[in-house]
């Protein structure tokens, strides 16, 4: 009898209590281009999916049954030991690959025979479930995590999601496969350890998606993080795992701890010092005549002493600190010793050993370092110092009459953290409103290929920064080239607020279609009873029904624009802005009363947080020719938002229509402190003051605006006529109110090049 074929891809799914979903990760493996796999099904005690399973009738899967619920880690263990591919990929029980996912990440795998993993970009989808029918409604999908391989990141933090890579089944079990005793971050455990042997490869192609739920998620990554002593131990639990040696891509520490007690204390400065030094190192605890013994030791340790790097070791009488290090490190098998006494602030200087490891390759002469951290000052202790084990050895030998002299260095941000530093600055220029500052570094960035994320993560920074800009020629060309490498829905999404600020109405359309087509999305989604519901943050799918709202009522479908205002509102029940959307609708259709009834159902309190809402209740007050009220609405929306550029004509004409030059001031003249270069503002501001007989005010803003705009025709009219004219000169401008609404007589004399010399109805 003939053996199977060893496939060459082996795909692992540990399920529990989710047969509907379940049965969507298996159908995308059966669609994968690459069709030599074998897919492992491990059912972790949930309910029977057999059923589920033989409806593919597929001989490729296998169903493993099993009623006790074991945990992923053990899981997937099981499942690496009865693989038989060359290459392993793992599914969540509701997540889902592309066709593309075996194909992309084997060949990867194949031409590069000496990388240990490929991974690829995923897609995190936001959904809800219709609690009646289970159905799942994809409601967002954005690029969260891309980042190119950081080995020193990944020592800190996890940047690999295990829906998105594939590995040589030899390199997981190379390094201890999964740790079982990982409850949260599996994949991270896996995948750090796996960095000590391996290099990764980054993979720029979308090739799956991962689900969060919007409510009550049941991952068990969600329910432990809420135990955060737990949680935290869990993490130290990974960063204390280290595979067994030769470590060809990580230089060894050996961290070597002097106690002078052991107790609560201790135990807190020793978390301190794992939860903040990401470089792998090993602990090694030297009692010395601290009082107790080994099995004591490690029992006062507590939960730490669970830790796979930490040991102890004990000398029971009080000998030289030198003496006591020396006794440890004749064993040590680290090219390098961390000496460390209860003196050592961690949290000061995390990243030390990631820097002092840069520093050593580019100085092979240096042998040993120490930093000026606050807190471990010279006069305090000769250590909290990292130096060659056989430098040290050499350097303190019992009767050598020589000092071991240990350089101090400045600390330097290593390589794999420069990209959250400039990242971070970034963040606090667009805080601070300086948006060029912002550009500069954000361009930087994009300049650097190996580390950092690329630009499918960081289109959701650059693209609103092009929008502000006016760069809309850049932010087309990178939307447009990201949806031609396959990262449709969110830039489909983007394109459509773009197409938007170019006035292209029916191009917004296309793209928003093209958005929710991909995202699987239908209007009558949301008839299903999940909706509509409440939550704190606006889904970019909310963002775009209200840019296709806006699309269609600049293309006067009224029906249409409502309709998408409508499924907004079911995304964010207690959102204002659908409701506006609504009212605008309506006043574009000419029905002022629903206009009206639509902004008095606006939610509290972020309705009368929003200028617009006072613009729109003007705007309603103005057709029902009630000026007065339109006016104290335009009021009420330069108190909520001072600087907002919108208020300002309105304001200024109803202001002019009834003759309340005097409450006009203060509004304008603030805006235009902030907004110095408006000239709108500034020529508006400059005949307030005219009609209030201000002439040198009138005249200093009319040379502020002039000297922006020299062919601005209100402040050079309201110039010249101050320069030619008495104080018994007529007003410059003349508005009235008219059955048709507000109308701006222009004296052709005074204001001579604005526009015919034809009245302006506003």
């Amino acid at each position: 009898m003939t053996a199977p074929r060893q496939p060459k891809v082996t795909a692992l799914i540990s399920t529990f209590n989710r047969p509907k979903y379940l049965a969507e990760s298996i159908e995308s493996i059966v669609a994968q281009t690459l069709t030599d796999w074998e897919l492992i099904v491990l059912n972790d005690g949930g309910v029977d999916v057999a059923d589920v399973v033989e409806k593919f009738a597929d001989p490729r899967i296998i169903y493993v049954p099993d009623t006790v619920n074991r945990g992923a880690a053990i899981r997937f263990n099981q499942g690496l030991y009865m693989a038989r591919g060359d290459y392993v990929v793992y599914l969540g029980d509701d997540d889902t690959f592309y066709p593309n996912h075996f194909e992309v990440l084997a060949k990867a795998l194949d031409d590069n025979p000496d990388i240990g993993m490929a991974y690829s970009d995923l897609y995190a989808v936001s959904s809800i479930a219709d609690g009646k029918t289970g159905q799942r409604h994809i409601l967002d999908k954005q690029m969260l995590v891309s980042r190119d391989f950081n080995r020193e990141f990944m020592f800190h933090y996890n940047h690999i999601l295990h829906v998105s890579l594939m590995h040589r089944r030899e390199a997981a079990l190379r390094v201890g496969g999964f740790d079982e005793e990982v409850k949260v971050l599996i994949e991270w455990s896996l995948n750090r350890r796996m960095a000590f042997i391996y290099d990764f490869l980054h993979v720029e192609i979308p090739t799956g998606e991962y689900h969060m739920p919007v409510f009550k998620s049941d991952r068990i990554s969600v329910r432990e993080r809420r135990n955060k002593e737990s949680y935290n131990h869990n993490l130290r639990r990974i960063r204390c795992n280290l595979p067994a040696e030769p470590w060809p891509k990580v230089e060894k520490i050996d961290l070597l701890y002097l106690v002078d007690r052991w107790g609560e204390k201790l135990n807190n400065h020793l978390k301190e010092i794992i939860d903040n030094f990401d470089h792998p190192m090993r602990i090694k605890l030297i009692g010395n005549g601290a009082g107790l013994s080994v099995p004591d030791a490690l029992e006062s340790l507590k939960e730490l002493s669970e830790l796979k790097n930490v040991s102890v070791s004990i000398n029971h009488q009080k000998i030289d600190p030198i003496i006591a290090y020396r006794r440890v490190a004749k064993y040590s098998t680290a090219k390098y010793l961390f000496l460390v006494t209860p003196a050592l602030q961690a949290v000061k200087a995390p990243r030390r050993l990631f820097s002092a490891m840069e520093t050593f390759r580019k100085n092979p002469e240096m042998k040993s370092m120490r930093w000026g951290v606050p807190g471990e000052e010279r006069d305090k202790t000769q250590f909290e110092c990292l130096i060659e084990r056989e430098y040290f050895m050499k350097e303190t030998k019992p009767n050598r009459n020589r000092v071991c002299t240990i350089p101090g260095v400045v600390f330097s941000p290593p390589k794999g953290f420069v990209f959250d530093l400039m990242y971070n600055d970034f963040r606090n220029f667009v805080n601070n409103g300086q948006t060029e500052k912002a550009r500069e570094v954000l361009e930087r960035i994009l300049l650097e290929k190996k580390g950092f994320p690329h630009i499918q993560f960081l289109i959701a920074d650059l693209f609103p920064l092009c929008l502000k800009s006016g760069d809309h020629d850049r932010a087309e060309k990178e939307l447009l080239g990201l949806i031609d490498r396959g990262y449709l829905v969110d830039n489909y999404m983007r394109l459509a607020q773009l197409r938007l600020t170019q006035k292209r109405y029916k191009e917004a359309v296309e793209a928003g279609l093209l958005a929710m087509g991909h995202m699987s999305l239908k209007p009558e989604d949301f008839e299903a009873d999940c909706f509509p519901f409440k939550i704190p943050i606006e889904l970019n799918c909310f963002k775009l029904f209200m840019h296709m709202g806006q699309a269609y009522l600049e293309l006067r479908d009224f029906g249409q624009a409502a309709r998408f205002y409508h499924m907004a509102s079911k995304l964010k029940s207690d959102s204002h802005k659908p409701f506006l959307g609504f009212a605008k609708t309506y006043l574009g259709a000419g029905q002022i009363d629903k206009a009206g009834m639509a902004l008095s159902k606006i939610p509290q309190p972020e309705g009368p947080k929003d200028p617009e809402t006072h613009r729109l209740l003007a705007t309603v007050c103005r057709k029902r020719k009630d000026l007065p009220l339109a006016f104290e609405c335009l009021k009420k929306a330069f108190e909520v938002a001072p600087q907002d550029e919108k208020n300002v004509e309105p304001f200024y004409f109803t202001g002019a229509g009834l003759g309340r030059w005097r409450e006009m001031v203060e509004p304008l003249k603030n805006f235009v402190l902030q907004h110095p270069s408006d000239v709108s503002a500034l020529s508006r501001l400059s005949a307030v003051h005219f009609n209030l007989g201000e002439n040198a005010l009138a005249f200093e803003e009319a040379k502020n605006a002039l000297a922006l705009d020299p062919k601005n025709p209100i402040a050079r009219s309201i110039s010249e006529r101050l320069s030619a004219l008495s104080e018994s000169d007529p007003s410059l401008l003349h508005i009235n109110q008219t059955e048709d609404g507000l109308t701006l007589d222009l004296n052709s004399e005074i204001l001579p090049d604005l526009l015919d010399g034809s009245s302006l109805v506003w």
